[in-house]
């Protein structure tokens, strides 16, 4: 009896364990696309299996349902998502080469007809992603493995070509139009860059073009999954935005270079070195030294540590003193009870918003009573600005207009004060900041939380909020009650340039607000 050797395909049995994980086909395929050896770290498995789990989702698949006894011949179907995807995580950690290069690659060898649509903050990056991608699918070694994927002849486009199976990759850029093009997944890989995260138009456009270019861009609302992979860069940059809208329908993973809190899920946590590291290699202690360096504080924060701002605040931090309501002085045992206001001329949230602070002096403390703000026009800011005990003191504006004359005559007790630092909001916080470092100021225990952490104007993550108006008012009031680091008791405004029974009234209110 003559024992039969046994023989291993070594390519089919490679391709097959790149089928089935999309970690092995990156590892598999890394050398195509990068000169650098490969160096694998935990955090690689996380992305390639979240990645992996949604992808699969849409891979077509066989109905149970289909009578016809040949599965081949069985009609066929794709799962509804279960979510969208965001992943915060470091540069340097492999997240485009995984998410937006070799994913699709590695998805058409499940399923040669899903269309991906990816895009970047540039075109340059996009286009380069899309052709590093491209670059592996012509590769000798993808052919051999999965000879089925075949690409139709796409005369040397880059940024969108098709398999033979009627799949199709499409890149794209923030901003970009997406016309005629339809995707089973739609990966954003990076959608700010930090220069531009610094501005709230630059925020806000890629917020727009995710919400209403992107989101029509779906074979089905139902099936087709999103993929956010980024650094955290601004409290209103795509991460908080998408986090803020549709918060019960998003897997969110945050993995920062460091081991910290803002670890998501927190299961994740067991996947970091023993000295708090998610890369060691790349992202050594050496290495986060420089980056602390290179960034600053801020930077560091958003780009290494997964949160807009460092930890505890930017400008502003939790400096206020917490009291409990039912311990909290009584407004009627206060002196010199007054609101501070910035005031805006609009019903769209979009635009800046009306804000006012009340606070009163009680043993020689500044205590905050109260905060809100609002989007109103005119009337229904008049009529607001009633309902709140005065008096009420407005930014003296430079271009002669005089806000408190119209407010005056709608019967509005309106007290105009100088506020320092310009136009700069940031610079008016700075001039505030030391009377709120410095212990004298109280606020109630239910208002903190808000102040500190509203996700439209939370003053710890000023100035990258959507809006700075509640932090612009804080400034002004901390300012208005304070000369020199001291507390000013009793008339500190001094004399105005007009009394109050001036008939003075400003026609368009749109001449004094913001």
């Amino acid at each position: 009896m003559f024992n039969t050797p046994l023989y291993i395909d070594v390519d089919k049995a490679a391709a097959e364990l790149c089928r089935r994980k999309l970690s092995f086909f990156v590892q598999e395929f890394w050398s195509e696309i990068i000169a650098e050896e490969l160096v694998w770290s935990r955090h690689m498995d996380v992305l390639c299996d979240e990645i992996q789990k949604v992808y699969e989702r849409v891979f077509l698949r066989p109905d149970p349902a289909d009578p016809e006894p040949d599965e081949k011949k069985r009609k066929k179907f794709r799962l509804p998502k279960e979510y969208d995807l965001t992943i915060n995580i470091p540069p340097g950690t492999s997240k485009s080469t995984i998410g937006t290069i070799m994913a699709p690659a590695w998805g058409w060898t499940r399923d040669p007809s899903i269309r991906c649509i990816t895009g970047s903050y540039s075109d340059s990056l996009a286009t380069e992603h899309s052709t590093k991608s491209r670059d592996i699918i012509q590769s000798d070694k993808y052919r051999l493995y999965f000879p089925e994927v075949q690409i139709k002849d796409h005369k040397g486009l880059k940024t969108n070509y098709e398999t033979t199976a009627n799949g199709q990759r499409y890149a794209t850029s923030v901003g970009g139009t997406v016309t005629g093009v339809h995707a089973h997944v739609i990966t954003i890989d990076d959608p700010l860059n930090p220069k531009q995260a610094a501005s709230q138009l630059e925020c806000k456009a890629a917020n727009d073009w995710l919400d209403k270019t992107l989101s029509m861009r779906k074979v089905d609302k139902l099936v087709t999954v999103t993929i956010i992979i980024m650094q955290r860069l601004a409290v209103n940059d795509c991460t908080g935005h998408v986090l803020q809208k549709k918060k019960e329908n998003m897997r969110h993973i945050c993995l920062p270079a460091e081991l910290s809190t803002h670890v998501k899920p927190a299961s994740l946590r067991a996947i970091y070195s023993a000295d708090g590291l998610l890369d060691p290699v790349r992202l050594g202690r050496a290495a986060l030294a420089e980056a602390r360096i290179d960034l600053g504080s801020d930077g560091y924060a958003g780009q290494m540590g997964q949160t807009p701002v460092p930890d505890g605040g930017e400008v502003w931090q939790k400096w206020f003193k917490e009291v409990d309501d039912q311990l909290f002085p009584s407004i009627e045992s206060m002196t010199e009870v007054s609101t501070d206001w910035d005031l805006a001329y609009t019903s769209e949230e979009k635009n800046a918003a009306s804000a006012y602070i009340t606070s009163g002096i009680f043993a020689g403390n500044i205590y905050i009573d109260d905060f809100d703000f609002k989007w109103y026009e005119f009337p229904a800011l008049i009529k607001w600005m009633k309902s709140i005990r005065g008096p009420h003191y407005i930014e003296a504006k430079a271009s002669g207009k005089s806000a408190k004359q119209t407010l005056q005559k709608q019967g509005v007790i309106a007290i105009e004060v100088q506020v320092q630092g310009g136009k700069d909001k940031v610079a008016r916080a700075r001039t505030a900041t030391p009377t709120a470092e410095s212990g004298i100021v109280y606020i109630r225990k239910s208002l903190a939380d808000r102040l500190y952490n509203d996700p439209q104007q939370g003053i710890l993550f000023f100035p990258k909020t959507p809006h700075l108006d509640v932090a612009d008012v804080l400034a002004q009031m901390l300012q208005r009650r304070t000369r020199k680091g001291k507390l000013v008791v009793g008339d500190q405004d001094g004399p105005t340039e007009k009394g109050p029974n001036s008939s003075e009234v400003v026609d368009n209110p749109l001449d004094w607000v913001e």
